[in-house]
């Protein structure tokens, strides 16, 4: 037998191998999901939401609360533009102007 037969019958046991491999894959991927699916539709009939099932977002968010949180105190308008801010430094600067 010569070479170019031998490498040609060692890619062929590798793809027969390949194929196996995914086939077993795909076999325990639908087991998984199987699984997956029969979990979470015994939590759906419990009523019961896991930390996945927050994380995909299929729970449901509680109420808002009736009351509005208390607005922050409004904060001080800056002075206008080309005067300093208190304590004498410009508080932001323009970055193409020229130091003087």
């Amino acid at each position: 037998m010569g070479f170019m037969d031998k490498a040609k019958q060692l890619g062929d046991q590798a793809k027969q191998l390949a194929d196996q491999a995914q086939k077993k894959l795909d076999e325990k991927q639908q087991q998984f999901n199987e699984s997956q699916r029969d979990k979470a539709e015994q939590q759906a009939a419990a009523g019961e939401a896991t930390p996945g099932d927050i994380a995909m977002g299929t729970h449901e968010e509680p109420a808002a609360p009736a009351e509005a949180p208390e607005a922050p105190p409004a904060a001080q308008a800056p002075p206008p533009s080309g005067q300093p801010a208190e304590g004498g430094a410009n508080a932001t600067p323009d970055p193409f102007k020229p130091i003087e």
